[in-house]
């Protein structure tokens, strides 16, 4: 059953952005100012491992809310890296979900337990 919610947290959001850009590419430009969207390096610094707050979460190609989502995190585990501070004065954690090898960034709100304690 957790491979199931894994595979699917990961596949719907894929499947609905590849709708999406077929659908309506325009839309996609439209949706958030990608400029705001910084990819800082990150490098594995951190053990630590946690979940999400609540039902579900985004999985974000940069630490930031204007920045596509890769993935919905919903019940989970999730292998943290390190952690950033943005632009906006927010952490987010660079993670990878439990038994696959998507990894991004989520904002440390989101977290059960703060994020991660390693700076990237």
């Amino acid at each position: 059953m957790k491979r199931t919610k894994v595979w699917t947290a990961v596949a719907l959001p894929l499947l609905a952005a590849s709708a999406t850009l077929t659908a309506a590419p325009s839309a996609v430009a439209a949706a958030g100012d990608s400029s705001s969207c910084t990819h800082p390096a990150w490098s594995n610094n951190d053990s630590g491992y946690g979940y999400v707050n609540g039902d579900s979460a985004p999985l974000r190609t940069g630490p930031s809310s204007d920045c596509p989502v890769t993935a919905t995190v919903y019940s989970a585990r999730l292998y943290y890296h390190c952690y950033v501070t943005n632009a906006a004065g927010n952490t987010w954690t660079h993670a990878r979900i439990d038994g696959t090898q998507v990894s991004g960034w989520i904002w440390d709100g989101n977290l059960t337990n703060g994020g991660a304690t390693e700076h990237c």
